[in-house]
């Protein structure tokens, strides 16, 4: 579990830098309007290991489609076990620094929202390059 925080958290650090002026933007991202829910990351302000130890198993699996990835690994999915995010060209992009770089759409996820999963449920994620 320690392992699979450290990577998303490092992938998300990586996918923020990526994201710092890749489209030579200066405006700030917007801001998610949705309510926090009482799902496994719905308040990451504490600290994630921490905030994960407090989460009681099992939990129905969030929807993660249509969001940014970054966000999605550092927020809603971070006490989830994302073992696997690929790109729609088969880019493994957990795993190649050169994808890490790139701002990401999340597209589909395994397996399906509203499934319960258990903190050791392997997570894959389908993701496309952001536009």
């Amino acid at each position: 579990m320690r392992r699979t925080a450290t990577t998303v958290l490092t992938l998300a650090a990586a996918l923020a830098c990526g994201a710092c002026g890749s489209h030579g933007a200066t405006a700030p991202a917007p801001s998610s309007t949705t309510a926090p829910s009482t799902s496994a990351a719905a308040a990451p302000a504490q600290g994630g290991a921490q905030q994960c130890q407090t989460v009681s198993w099992p939990q129905r699996l969030p929807d993660f489609r249509g969001k940014s990835l970054g966000d999605t690994v550092v927020g809603p999915a971070l006490c989830y076990d994302i073992a696997k995010i690929t790109a729609a060209d088969g880019t493994d992009v957990m795993h190649n620094p050169t994808a890490m770089t790139k701002s990401w759409t999340v597209t589909g996820e395994s397996p399906a929202p509203g499934t319960q999963v258990t903190a050791e449920t392997p997570i894959a994620l389908k993701v496309i390059a952001a536009q």
